[in-house]
């Protein structure tokens, strides 16, 4: 467990304009809902060793993670500012938080995103986020956008694209992930998209192009959530919920091919509500070639703030067998995962970021490693 001290917290919360009134001034209910928040224990299976990388106070949401150079880039829902909202931070080896662009340039509520390769042309090392196109509930329900961040212009922002609805009631909108496909894989250069509203992959070109790629059957596949290309570059590796985000009853992994086509047979099934993915490299000890991935769990937004979170979340390898095995549990929400020379990094959003209800920076990362 890592201790934080609740003064440096309600110090922080006040800062960052977080709604605290709705709380007794004293409360032994409410400290004791916040330590939870602000020290949760994780606990490593055997076999694995965790530290408390980013503690709570310096993130929203954190959600998708890319190593670039020297740090991590994540994409932190959170910190609305007017009409716009979220960040795009970078974390070093050491846990050092930067912010690279900051709430008052972004549209809000960014989902995924992915820097682009040299493939993608001129836009080659810019950043391009799966992004709401306005703040608000009715924001959330409409046609997603990919934005487009230079970081050679002072991380400049401009929307490249918005995402079309694929029948005119079926909006592409809870935007989730995105990602570029490998160098020279049968996927072609492009960025790829998941929304889970309407259960659709969308492929981004280079020329301004945004199409439906494929879009999932709720009732065989699912919604699908987050994705990752295999090694082979020969598929896209999908979470997929079903029963939605806040009525979850299983959890998957599918497998898409290059020409759309989704695999009946599943990777692997189980657990509640599976998040990111990623794939463990040769210096991840005996678990090499190995697919991990997170259980969010039963997906909790408190409010009222009181409401106490449960630790259902963990993360998990896929063995040889096709089972899922325990890495870690005690997480809270946890939907980023992202190997990193030689560690797992897990991001977690706590208690999740609610505008004008919920503004506190709880989120965190933990990293872990395996035991040699």
């Amino acid at each position: 467990m890592v201790p934080f001290p609740l003064q440096k917290y309600l110090t922080i919360c006040a800062a960052a304009g977080a709604c605290l009134l709705c709380f007794p001034a004293q409360s032994n209910e409410l400290d004791d809902m916040l330590e939870a928040m602000l020290s949760p224990e994780i606990t490593p299976a055997p076999g694995f060793s965790a530290e408390m990388l980013v503690g709570p106070g310096e993130l929203y949401d954190p959600l998708v993670m890319r190593a670039v150079g020297d740090a991590v880039w994540l994409n932190d829902d959170g910190k609305e500012e007017g009409s716009k909202g979220s960040r795009m931070i970078a974390v070093g080896e050491h846990g050092t938080v930067e912010v690279l662009v900051d709430a008052d340039k972004m549209v809000p509520i960014s989902a995924g995103f992915d820097v682009a390769p040299g493939y993608f042309g001129r836009y080659s090392g810019d950043i391009f986020a799966l992004s709401q196109p306005r703040v608000g509930d009715q924001g959330g329900l409409e046609n997603y956008v990919i934005q487009r961040i230079d970081p050679e212009s002072d991380f400049s922002v401009s929307v490249f694209c918005t995402l079309p609805a694929i029948e005119a009631d079926r909006a592409s909108a809870i935007g989730v992930d995105a990602s570029f496909a490998p160098q020279g894989s049968p996927f072609g250069p492009y960025l790829y998209a998941s929304t889970t509203l309407n259960g659709t992959i969308y492929r981004v070109g280079a020329d301004g192009s945004c199409t439906p790629f494929t879009t999932f059957d709720p009732e065989q596949h699912g919604g699908p959530l987050y994705q990752r290309f295999d090694t082979d570059g020969q598929s896209l590796l999908v979470t997929v919920v079903r029963g939605g985000i806040f009525n979850a009853r299983g959890a998957a992994v599918l497998r898409v091919r290059p020409d759309g086509t989704i695999d009946d047979r599943a990777v692997v099934e189980g657990g509640t509500m599976f998040g990111g993915l990623d794939i463990a490299p040769a210096d991840f000890g005996p678990y090499a070639g190995q697919l991990f991935v997170v259980d969010v769990g039963y997906y909790e937004i408190p409010v009222p703030l009181s409401q106490p979170l449960r630790p259902d979340g963990g993360v998990y390898r896929v063995d040889e067998h096709g089972t899922l095995q325990l890495v870690a549990s005690g997480f809270i929400n946890p939907w980023g995962v992202r190997f990193v020379d030689g560690g797992l990094w897990v991001s977690d959003i706590n208690g999740d970021f609610i505008y004008g209800k919920r503004e506190l920076p709880d989120g965190f990362i933990v990293r872990i490693a395996a035991e040699q």
